[in-house]
């Protein structure tokens, strides 16, 4: 399942801001020092997670250390899919 999470987070980012060239991006690109995260894509990633994951994020959750890296954020995921408190 975490592999699942990770490959569509990945996929989604690299389809909606790097026109799908995913040349020099992995899963511990800095996504905000990279520019690829602002305040309008961290919201369409929100809603992303919301709708394929079916997890709600709170606004704790929306930090510069869960939306840092593709790995962080699949690690946000998983756990609100277990149901532990990030």
């Amino acid at each position: 399942m975490e592999t699942r999470v990770m490959n569509e987070i990945r996929e989604y980012i690299v389809a909606n801001w790097l026109s799908g060239d995913a040349r020099g991006f992995s899963d511990q690109t800095d996504l905000q020092a990279s520019g690829i995260l602002d305040s309008f894509s961290t919201l369409a990633l929100v809603a992303f997670l919301d709708e394929t994951f079916e997890v709600r994020l709170d606004p704790a959750d929306v930090s510069t250390e869960t939306f840092r890296t593709v790995s962080a954020l699949t690690g946000l995921v998983m756990g609100k899919l277990s149901g532990e408190s990030v």
